[in-house]
């Protein structure tokens, strides 16, 4: 009986150590980025107004890659728009193809299928598997891109970088170097963005790390006071290379679905390019970024940055709607959402919402809805 049982119990022994060892292997994939991260980083002997010299010029650079963003913005369920707001409250990777700023190409990976956008010198091209829709977007070369909601490619580490770091003496932001970092196996320099004046803005500071070499950005993280940064992106994988013309063309036909060509990709874009309302130049003490906007407009510097615009009442969808509203200090009431790295307000007035967000306190939003719930009133 006794020699009949002790077979079976070296089998299970094996078999036990077999899954052992598929377990740490797991677990070892699991932490591999985070291992290489670790690893020790000599700090990128390049000064730092070579590295912003170099950031500033790296939209030229072509390059492949992977990266992920991670955003822990606390919102309210906004119906319509929560796919354009799931960057910023969920865990994104994409794949980009970038040979210029108007070649490349950037696939969302998301579990219904994958958005892949398609940028070439005449428009852009959004193809969405999982919907089966194809759309594209004309582009004129005279003009400058419209006010939009952030696409993929915005929120990659090289394109976001490189725009914060962008005229960073002028919009007042402290600019000082930080610890190197290992990312995406790089051995990148590291750069420290802080508001002039703290109390103006939600954010408290902006970490980077660059390719000393190139300047494209790496890395960003995106803190509003917490232990943790409200917003990161981060290549995990990258390559410095052209990418080849057949990866970036797009063919619609293909795609055995019919598509529809149009000059805005979003609401955003529409309402941008509509002056439903005359906004002034200067609201809540703030100026205009650009004077030549026009259904969307900007105000104020730095990391302190209202936008404001104004769509006739019920065009924002039902959800939005149905939040509720509060009494605010300046006399009326409007929907306020709190959400670390933008507040927002939208005030209804005169048969108009009006919409206040930026990256401010709640009492500067106020100050803008103050004027703008008065203009309403005048109309």
């Amino acid at each position: 009986m006794a020699t009949g049982r002790h077979p079976r119990r070296p089998a299970r022994l094996r078999a036990h150590w077999r899954w052992g060892i598929v377990l740490a292997g797991i677990a070892t994939l699991v932490a591999a980025p985070s291992i290489v991260a670790a690893w020790p980083v000599d700090d990128p002997d390049v000064d730092l107004a070579t590295v912003l010299d170099r950031i500033d010029a790296s939209a030229s650079v072509s390059h492949e890659g992977l990266f992920e963003s991670r955003g822990g913005v606390r919102v309210p369920d906004l119906g319509r728009y929560d796919d354009e707001i799931a960057p910023f409250t969920t865990t994104t990777r994409v794949r980009v193809w970038f040979a210029e700023p108007d070649r490349w190409r950037a696939d969302e990976l998301t579990p219904g299928g994958e958005t892949g956008w398609y940028r070439e010198p005449g428009g852009l091209w959004r193809w969405a598997t999982g919907r089966q829709r194809v759309i594209f977007a004309t582009r004129d070369e005279t003009t400058s891109e419209p006010s939009r909601f952030p696409r993929p490619l915005d929120l990659s580490p090289a394109e976001l970088g490189r725009r914060v770091l962008h005229d960073a003496d002028d919009l007042g932001l402290a600019v000082e170097r930080i610890e190197p970092r290992r990312v995406a196996g790089i051995a990148a320099v590291g750069v420290r963005l802080t508001p002039a004046d703290p109390d103006a803005t939600t954010i408290t500071r902006i970490d980077l790390w660059a390719d000393p070499a190139t300047g494209l950005v790496l890395r960003v993280d995106i803190h509003t006071g917490g232990a943790t940064p409200v917003f990161e992106t981060s290549y995990l994988d990258l390559a410095f290379a052209e990418p080849e013309a057949d990866v970036l063309s797009f063919d619609p036909d293909e795609t055995g679905v019919v598509y529809r060509t149009t000059t805005t990709m979003d609401a955003l874009e529409t309402v941008d390019g509509v002056s439903f309302v005359p906004l002034p130049d200067v609201l809540g003490g703030l100026d205009v970024r650009d004077p030549d906007d026009t259904g969307v407009r900007t105000y104020g510097s730095g990391l302190g940055l209202v936008t404001v615009f104004a769509v006739p009442n019920g065009v924002l969808g039902r959800r939005l709607d149905a939040l509720p509203t509060t009494d605010r200090p300046w006399g009326g009431s409007a929907v306020l959402i709190e959400a670390d790295l933008v507040n927002l307000e939208l005030i209804d007035s005169g048969g108009v919402t009006y919409v206040v967000a930026g990256t401010v306190p709640v009492a500067v939003i106020d100050a803008v809805a103050a004027e703008v719930a008065g203009s309403g009133d005048d109309a």
